[in-house]
C-alpha cells in the first residue's frame, strides 16, 4: 500500500511521467495526436546535386538528370531559333496565346506561329501555355479546346500548360476561391490530356501552394513552379519544371528570356 501510494503522489508531480508512460498509465501528446498526412507528393531532389555555370543550372543526382529550356512569348520579339539551338538550348516553352484579364476575350500571342515555325526548323523541340483568366470551368474548357486548335500543325514533345497569375486588383479571377481556381485549372487540363497531350500548371511557388488544391487537379497533371532563388526552388512538392530565372540571356534573342530546368528520371 505504501509503495503505491508513492508512486501516485510522484507520478502527479511528475517525477515518474516515463515509468507511467511505460506502463501505459499516461499517454504521450504523439500518441494521442492525429496523424497529419500531406495529400501532395512530396518531391525527391537533392539540390546538393545541382550545379550551375553562367547563370545556367543543370541537375543530376543518379535517379534524375535535367535539360534546359527557356520560354518565349511576343515579349521577346523575333527570335533567331537557329541561334537559340547553338547557344545551348534544349527545349522551348511558347506562349500560344491568353484571355484577358478585364475583356475575358481570347488572343494569340502575336509572335507563336513566328516562333512555333521557327523552333521546329531549328530541330528543338516545344511545349506550349496559355495564360488564363477563366472564371468558369466552361471557359477554362474554351481556352483548352482553343490552345488544341492552335498547336495542331506543330508537333509538341513538352506540355500544354494552364498559366493563371493574379495580374491587379481588377483583373477577373481576383474574386475567385480556391476551390473554383482548383475546378478552373483542372477542367483544362482534363481536355489537354484527352487530347492526347500531357498537361501542367504553372504558377509561382506561393500560387502553387496557396491559390489551388494541388492533389485535385487530376492524375496525370504535372506541375511548373517559378521561383527565382538562388540555391533551390524551396517547394516541397513534386514537380516536373523549374522556372529559376526571368533575366536570362541567350544568343539569338534581344534583352531576357526566362530560363527553365526540366527535370526527368534517368532512363535505365
Amino acid at each position: 500500500m505504501f509503495l503505491i501510494l508513492v508512486f501516485v503522489i510522484l507520478t502527479q508531480t511528475g517525477f515518474c511521467t516515463a515509468v507511467a508512460q511505460k506502463l501505459g498509465l499516461q499517454k504521450t501528446a504523439e500518441s494521442t495526436a492525429e496523424a497529419t498526412v500531406d495529400p501532395v507528393p512530396l518531391n525527391t531532389y537533392t539540390w546538393s546535386s545541382l550545379s550551375g555555370e553562367n547563370g545556367r543550372y543543370s541537375y543530376h543526382d543518379g535517379i534524375y538528370t535535367s535539360l534546359f529550356g527557356i520560354d518565349v512569348s511576343a515579349h521577346q520579339g523575333t527570335v533567331d531559333w537557329a541561334a537559340v539551338k547553338a547557344d545551348g538550348v534544349q527545349f522551348a516553352m511558347i506562349r500560344a496565346g491568353y484571355r484577358g484579364y478585364e475583356s475575358g476575350q481570347i488572343h494569340e500571342d502575336d509572335c507563336f506561329r513566328a516562333n512555333m515555325d521557327g523552333a521546329s526548323q531549328a530541330g528543338l523541340p516545344v511545349g506550349v501555355y496559355y495564360f488564363s483568366q477563366a472564371v468558369t470551368t466552361e471557359e477554362a474548357q474554351e481556352d483548352a479546346q482553343w490552345v488544341l486548335n492552335e498547336i495542331q500543325s506543330w508537333p509538341v514533345a513538352y506540355p500544354v500548360v494552364f498559366d493563371m497569375e493574379a495580374v491587379s486588383d481588377h483583373d477577373r479571377i481576383a474574386d475567385l476561391s480556391v476551390d473554383q481556381k482548383t475546378e478552373i485549372a483542372a477542367a483544362f487540363c482534363v481536355v489537354i490530356q484527352e487530347a492526347g497531350y500531357v498537361p501542367m500548371i504553372y504558377g509561382s511557388a506561393s500560387w502553387l501552394h496557396n491559390d489551388i488544391h494541388m492533389e485535385q487537379a487530376g492524375d496525370g497533371v504535372q506541375f511548373w513552379v517559378a521561383s527565382y532563388q538562388q540555391a533551390d526552388p524551396q517547394f516541397r512538392y513534386e514537380f516536373t519544371m523549374w522556372q529559376y530565372s526571368s533575366e536570362g540571356s541567350v544568343k539569338g534573342i534581344d534583352g531576357s528570356v526566362d530560363f527553365n530546368l526540366w527535370l526527368e528520371k534517368i532512363q535505365k
